[in-house]
């Protein structure tokens, strides 16, 4: 099987979805499959209109079995997700639907600037961005939440595929709760708004206790004003009580895990949470706020998971998880409990494949697993 997949930005970066990708292309490859990877554009919107228009000529889908589309590039290949689903079986892979991670008005039909005369009017909104692909042939969701929002656009269930990130990428080392201090709290993500970095940064700024360190692991200037108000938070924090790593490789990664005695992300989306998932492989206790998929993902017993937004409530989680070491001792069994039941990328890179090939069949019936 051949696949062209599409996406925008800087396939490099230490992000969930670049990761999720490398992951699962890595196992498609040892399986046979060949997978072409197409940069369209930068990943922000005007770099991706600006593209649009060349993209059309740039891009033939005709060497191709199934062409793969990240929703993350909705812009620049909206004006063609019909043509080449006409032509080849179209799969949209949706870690998350950007309109509803960025809070856009999916009814707002404003939009940003014409690309040019001749491009259709109609694509140039937010949430008419996404139509095109929300038509595609199948639709990989990374989580039941996930496709419960595609649902409610409209996409049939059937169409949608859950393929949810693995645990078990990161090189294994031995952990288990420290036993005295320094003790570690454990942030990992990129400091941008929805992941609610500076809520936790002025939390710990108000209830940090001796002995205790949060870390940080992820990319600081992904928005560089939200990075510069994080930054202030973290500096009325009490001295020596934060250590910014930036974005880590993944056996720093895997120590920072290792060391920590609990992990906490007061996130505000997640398409699935691929780091609670290594957190809990870790034996982490999480704290993390009680939406989307993460009650699901973390279990019942493995978290205290507080209301966005709730200051009192996360100042309370913090706190009570320093104070209390039998309490984490508890939550880290747990933790591995629950791990033991998630996928692991073997099993994401089934579905995906899974995917790709209902697709196939469903275009062309009889040429389902057709291999290069």
């Amino acid at each position: 099987m051949r696949i062209a997949f599409l996406t925008v930005g800087d396939p490099s970066r230490l992000t969930g979805g670049y990761l999720y990708h490398r992951e699962v292309f890595t196992r498609l490859r040892a399986r046979g499959v060949s997978v072409t990877e197409i940069i369209a554009s930068g990943a922000d919107v005007a770099a991706q209109l600006a593209a649009a228009l060349e993209l059309g000529a740039r891009f033939d889908p005709a060497p191709f079995d199934v062409v793969v589309v990240d929703a993350l590039a909705r812009a620049v290949c909206a004006p063609w997700l019909d043509e080449w689903r006409a032509r080849r079986p179209l799969v949209a892979m949706v870690h998350e639907l950007p309109s509803v991670a960025a809070g856009e008005n999916a009814h707002d039909h404003t939009g940003p600037p014409h690309l040019h005369t001749s491009t259709p009017p109609h694509l140039h909104t937010p949430a008419l961005w996404e139509a095109p692909l929300l038509r595609a042939d199948r639709l990989i969701a990374v989580s039941e939440d996930g496709a419960r929002l595609l649902v409610e656009r409209g996409v049939a269930r059937e169409r949608i595929v859950i393929a949810s990130g693995g645990y078990d990428r990161l090189p294994p080392r031995p952990g288990g709760s420290p036993a005295g201090p320094p003790w570690s709290a454990l942030c990992v993500a990129q400091w941008i708004p929805r992941k609610g970095v500076l809520e936790l940064a002025r939390a710990w700024g108000r209830v940090a206790r001796p002995g205790w360190r949060l870390e940080l692991a992820g990319e600081p200037d992904a928005d560089p004003t939200y990075g510069a108000a994080v930054r202030a938070a973290l500096a009325l924090a009490p001295p020596g009580s934060v250590a910014a790593h930036g974005a880590l490789s993944d056996a720093a990664l895997a120590d920072a895990y290792a060391r920590a005695a609990f992990f906490a992300l007061p996130s505000r989306y997640e398409g699935y949470g691929l780091v609670f998932a290594e957190a809990l492989a870790a034996g982490l206790p999480v704290v993390a706020c009680a939406l989307g998929p993460l009650p699901e993902l973390i279990g019942p017993d493995a978290g205290l998971l507080v209301s966005p937004n709730d200051d009192a409530a996360l100042d309370a989680a913090l706190a009570h998880l320093m104070d209390d070491a039998a309490l984490r001792e508890r939550m880290a069994a747990a933790a591995r409990a629950r791990a033991a039941a998630l996928p692991t990328w073997e099993h994401c890179a089934a579905a995906f494949l899974g995917a790709l090939e209902a697709a196939s069949a469903a275009v062309f019936p009889g040429e389902q697993g057709r291999v290069a």
